[in-house]
């Protein structure tokens, strides 16, 4: 595997590893705390780890075409949402299934672009490395949405940052 992948694999399991650590963390929550409107973000708690799966879902799917298929279109209209324990159920086979999708590639396929249409009709070219760079910041950027409404409802975050991984030995994530 070269470096390239050995990199990407790694955030990605370190991603995983803090979805995992904030879903644990709001478990402890309440259900009024879960869905409280913080006015940013989506809202809610809830509503932005949604988002955060659903971004990842998505885009997994996006990795997952080929270059033939033609342009590959970002869905449209409202996005689903999900209880904590459908998060906490399904959003491990996400993760196993980008390490999967990750040790299938080579670095001249992370290489390879793929055309997207993006809402507005705007449609670019890509490399899926890209994509997956994508991914993986617009879930820290929610994370640390989800840390701040955490931490705006008076309780102490759990640990999600890249360091925070490292000193604790990154360990792996589980399904």
């Amino acid at each position: 595997m070269s470096l390239v992948q050995q990199l990407l694999l790694a955030d990605v399991r370190r991603s995983a590893w803090a979805n995992r650590n904030l879903l644990e963390g709001c478990a402890l929550l309440t259900a009024e705390e879960m869905e409280r409107d913080f006015c940013i973000s989506h809202a809610n708690i809830l509503s932005t780890l949604s988002h955060i799966y659903d971004g990842e879902r998505v885009w997994l799917d996006c990795l997952s075409t080929t270059a033939d298929l033609g342009t590959w279109r970002l869905p449209q209209g409202p996005a689903p949402e999900y209880s904590l324990d459908a998060l906490t159920q399904n959003w491990p086979e996400l993760w196993n299934g980008f390490g999967r999708w990750l040790e299938g590639q080579s670095e001249s396929r992370l290489q390879v672009e793929l055309n997207l249409q993006l809402p507005g009709g705007i449609e670019r070219r890509f490399p899926r490395w890209k994509i997956l760079r994508h991914m993986l910041e617009h879930s820290t950027m929610h994370r640390g949405q989800v840390v701040g409404m955490i931490r705006m409802l008076g309780h102490l975050p759990p640990a999600v940052s890249p360091m925070d991984y490292y000193l604790a030995g990154e360990p792996a994530v589980s399904a």
